[in-house]
């Protein structure tokens, strides 16, 4: 890691068109607060690490906790929607279906051939 200090109104270049500017600094010591102006190219991200942090975090509960439908779930979706168990398939229910990994035999939708362009 590179460490650099840097005083109000000075920046730090990063490759080309990447700056970062010190604008404000309130405070001293470990409970300083540095406020920081990021230029960059419209195609670079700039993220601050705790959202990233979060975001990801949230994102492995999701993928631990993901998973099959439940029957109970699965009920009370299709009681929600207007259907019973036993009636004819809706659209809804094909698609809970669909998405339950325990039922491997459905084959995915597949989507209609593409049409070529034609000019008007």
């Amino acid at each position: 890691m590179l460490v650099l200090s840097r005083r109000v109104d000075e920046s730090i270049l990063i490759g080309e068109g990447i700056e970062v500017r010190i604008l404000q600094v309130r405070g001293a010591g470990a409970s300083a607060v540095v406020r920081v102006g990021i230029t960059a190219p419209p195609d670079v991200k700039v993220l601050r690490s705790e959202v990233v942090d979060a975001v990801r975090a949230e994102n492995a509960v999701a993928a631990r906790t993901s998973g099959a439908v439940g029957p109970d779930l699965h009920g009370v979706l299709l009681a929600l929607l207007g259907a019973r168990e036993g009636t004819p398939a809706t659209r809804v229910e094909s698609r809970l279906r669909h998405e339950r990994p325990d039922q491997p035999d459905r084959e995915p939708p597949t989507s209609p051939e593409p049409q070529p362009f034609r000019e008007k």
